[in-house]
């Protein structure tokens, strides 16, 4: 008995740990000297952004990996996913289950063995500012894997046969790499030692004992330091439905000399999910007068323009707050606000970063919501490979309440044709999602007709149940 006691003590605590869903800084953070991470040789599920999918090791031609990142970025917040078996784009959001492993003392998750998308197009995290010298400190070891970007250097070496160079900002050199450019046909921007660059932004990691950053692409070299490379975004922020939210946009440094005196900024956010209350201006913001707000009749598209009456718009340091959109959530989940047009005067900036609102559920309910991303209903036709976007939810997993979701889709006489998600809740909003191509249990599509989708929401700790549902239409081609 005491046997069975046991193993049935250890499989639990597996089945605990592959359960829960790690962050890169959990992944990352170490106080050991020698930089491991205390996952070392664990199996663990990790979530993240990606904000780079393509890179590169040596003289493989073949990418071998992509990097995520925590949604906030800062110390920690990277980790490269070792493998060219699964191929994301720049902007998803992905669960990855694999081994955590230390190779020549890089943190890296290989192998992988699970992948999915939970989202696409969400916002890049920012690049954390740092100084050159930070990569050959003591402490650069939390930069591991991390987006960051370093301004104001001068070329130090030009690039080696490597492809490697070295800038200094006046605290020590770093080592720019071309890891994440193909390894065939790529060469740096000329380049003289002395040179003076903007900024440089990138990924970090680590080969050969030094830390090197990564740009993605040559949109991360900035050699002129002017507006026309300044950057704008929208801060994600998380609030409460129907409570009306200030939602900064922020810029970058913005010098006095370059003469800027008006703004123009087109806003799009999802009218269904998010009311658009107001623009706020005045104390706090570089936004002195009131600016012009025109919004269009279906609540989706704000538009912007502000004109300087007395003096420069300035901003010393990186993201200060430019304006802020006062927003009133009406739904639950995350809502893509997209800053989809911003120039100061005439120039039109091209790093723009859209932001999110993000709303928990702090109820306990089961909560649905089913759409056709190409047309905001429930209808959609598989046979033209379109899905449809099940969100799913009850009261967030923050609040400590271990919940399981299960979704069951019906035919309109009742008979389950498929149970396309059965498994805990992670989403610290208790929201997730996937997407439903229209097939059943067997892979294969169902006929056209009215289907039902059937949320069960199940707390473990006490076996309280919600349920929901909502219909689905599968639609075929006209003939």
């Amino acid at each position: 008995m005491k046997h069975i006691l046991i193993f049935t003590l250890v499989l639990t605590l597996a089945i605990g740990l592959y359960a829960e869903v790690l962050t890169c800084h959990d992944v990352q953070y170490t106080e050991d000297p020698t930089g491991d991470s205390p996952y070392k040789g664990q199996t663990v599920t990790v979530r993240g952004i990606v904000v780079v999918e393509l890179f590169y090791t040596g003289t493989n031609v073949n990418n071998i990996g992509f990097f995520i990142s925590d949604p906030e970025g800062g110390p920690w917040s990277g980790l490269l996913i070792y493998t060219n078996q699964f191929h994301p784009q720049r902007g998803d959001e992905v669960e990855v289950t694999g081994t955590i492993t230390e190779y020549y003392n890089f943190t890296e998750m290989s192998p992988t063995r699970e992948y999915t998308v939970i989202s696409q197009g969400n916002p890049i995290p920012a690049p954390t500012y740092i100084h050159t010298g930070d990569l050959s400190s003591s402490t650069a070891e939390q930069w591991e894997g991390v987006f960051v970007k370093v301004e104001n250097v001068t070329i130090a070496s030009l690039p080696t046969s490597y492809n490697e160079f070295y800038v200094n900002d006046g605290t020590g050199q770093c080592q720019i790499d071309d890891q994440c450019f193909p390894r065939t046909g790529f060469s740096w921007p000329q380049m003289s030692i002395g040179e003076h660059w903007a900024r440089i932004q990138g990924v970090v990691d680590y080969s050969f004992n030094y830390f090197a950053i990564n740009p993605r692409d040559m949109n991360d070299i900035v050699k002129e330091d002017d507006v026309s490379n300044a950057m704008v975004k929208i801060q994600t922020t998380t609030t409460e439905i129907n409570t009306e939210t200030d939602v900064p946009i922020l810029t970058s440094r913005i010098k006095p000399d370059w003469g800027i005196s008006s703004y123009t900024a087109e806003i799009k956010i999802d009218a269904s999910k998010v009311e658009f209350i107001r623009v706020k201006y005045g104390t706090g913001t570089m936004t002195a007068q009131e600016p012009s707000v025109e919004v269009s009749e279906d609540g989706s598209i704000i538009q912007i323009s502000y004109q300087s009456i007395m003096e420069p718009i300035t901003s010393a340091q990186d993201d200060e707050v430019l304006v802020k959109l006062c927003l009133k959530p009406i739904d639950y989940g995350e809502s893509i606000i997209d800053l989809v047009s911003f120039s100061y005067d005439d120039t039109e900036i091209q790093a723009l970063t859209d932001g999110k609102l993000l709303v928990p559920i702090r109820k306990s309910i089961a909560w649905l919501n089913i759409q056709n991303p190409s047309s905001n209903k429930n209808i959609f036709n598989p046979e033209l490979n379109e899905k449809l976007t099940i969100e799913y939810g009850c009261k967030s997993s923050s609040s400590g309440i271990n919940v399981k979701a299960i979704v069951r889709i019906y035919d309109s006489q009742g008979r389950l044709v498929a149970t396309p998600i059965n498994k805990n809740i992670s989403n610290p909003l208790g929201i997730e999602k996937f997407q439903w191509d229209g097939r059943d249990y067997m892979m294969q599509r169902v006929p056209i007709g009215l289907y039902y989708c059937h949320l069960e929401i199940i707390e473990r700790s006490t076996g309280h149940k919600e349920e929901t549902v909502q219909p689905i239409v599968v639609k075929s081609i006209m003939k």
